[in-house]
């Protein structure tokens, strides 16, 4: 494990990905047995933030959320939630709506917010109104679509994970999350 974490944190390119990549798949396979040690690995993927260019950015995403879904609610501590929020946040508030980085966050975002439960309510009214918001337009643009045969038909990509995404904050917050459907303007 020690050594894939290094891999992930290397200069190289193609060493990063490797390393993610085969990381992610160890994470699969260890499922729970990798809680021991979430600490450094959440060290270690946060890091990687910081050096990851595109590609390897999503193949990031996709190691965060493949992590949390194998450790599921140790996820809750507060040590954790410290570690991996700040910089899932950063790039939350860097990617515009339109992004197509923003499908492989939000799909990523899914799977934390499910583990973290009720230590992501912090989070929770930004991220429910920014999905309301991406469902909302996503529905306009295929209606404006179906009106005018002569657009290009819209991406769905960005509803599906937005959808995705609004079903793990349902999951993970259960009926705390009553008070933000409540005031939302999209209800």
């Amino acid at each position: 494990m020690e050594g894939l974490l290094w891999m992930v944190l290397d200069t190289n390119k193609r060493v990063q990905e490797a390393g993610c990549s085969a990381f992610a798949a160890l994470e699969e396979d260890a499922g729970p047995l990798l809680v021991p040690y979430l600490e450094p690995v959440l060290r270690n993927l946060v890091f990687a933030f910081d050096l990851y260019q595109h590609k390897n950015m999503l193949i990031l995403y996709d190691a965060v959320g493949t992590l949390a879904d194998a450790v599921g609610r140790a996820l809750q501590d507060p040590r954790y939630v410290d570690i991996l929020m700040p910089p899932l946040t950063a790039r939350w508030a860097k990617l515009k709506d339109d992004d197509d980085y923003l499908i492989h966050l939000l799909e990523c975002l899914a799977s934390v917010t499910i583990a973290m439960g009720q230590a992501f309510l912090p989070w929770a009214g930004p991220v429910f109104e920014r999905c309301t918001n991406l469902v909302h337009s996503s529905l306009l643009n295929y209606q404006q679509y179906q009106t005018s045969p002569d657009l290009d038909e819209p991406d769905k990509s960005f509803l599906v994970v937005a959808l995705d995404l609004l079903s793990g904050l349902t999951q993970g917050l259960g009926p705390q999350l009553e008070p933000l459907i409540q005031i939302s303007p999209r209800r």
